[in-house]
């Protein structure tokens, strides 16, 4: 079982930078692909065993001031924060926030507010338009997640269809390093 961090919700206000420019041997290698992949991890881990998603928040709130920066909303701009625990076979491997303003909600977006235990990854790389940002990754204090040994390496990028887009961070529990690699991972 995975412990959060009552507050860990509000807790990606972290600096943030292009993966590109990461100094890749302070990265576990086992962990490079899963943090540097443009491809659905929701598809990638569904390869590896039986993904299951627990809905911990998926309501209408107040994103943190990088997040909103990042998508630049405007300060009292509406925005559902939708937060995850992506589990293969049981294990929690993934923590993810969904940063989703109102004026995404376009076009076949509206679906994603009905999403509830189905992952939000499968839903948007179905559609072919679809665009993403540049991937950036941090390193988040272990004082985030309580039953975790070591920080996390978190990665952050923007979906683009409709409006200001979608923000998704995803930050990657240790266990992930013992799942099996998926075949082409990049």
């Amino acid at each position: 079982m995975t412990v959060l961090n009552p507050s860990a919700m509000q807790k990606f206000d972290y600096k943030w930078q292009p993966i590109h420019q990461v100094n890749k041997v302070k990265i576990p290698s086992i962990l490079w692909p899963w943090l540097a992949t443009q491809a659905s991890l929701t598809k990638k881990l569904k390869n590896i065993g039986q993904l299951s998603v627990d809905v911990i928040e998926d309501s209408w709130g107040s994103p943190t001031q990088r997040e909103k920066r990042r998508l630049k909303l405007r300060p009292r701009e509406a925005a559902r924060i939708r937060a995850v625990l992506l589990k293969v076979d049981g294990v929690s491997v993934i923590y993810a926030r969904s940063i989703i303003p109102a004026r995404s909600f376009r076009g076949h977006w509206r679906q994603v507010k009905h999403l509830k235990n189905k992952p939000l990854g499968g839903f948007l790389f179905q559609h072919r338009r679809l665009k993403r940002s540049k991937i950036e990754v941090t390193r988040l204090p272990k004082s985030l997640f309580p039953n975790q040994t070591n920080s996390l390496w978190a990665r952050r990028s923007v979906f683009q269809q409709f409006g200001p887009g979608i923000l998704v961070n995803e930050a990657f529990f240790e266990n992930i390093y013992e799942l099996k690699q998926p075949f082409g991972l990049t």
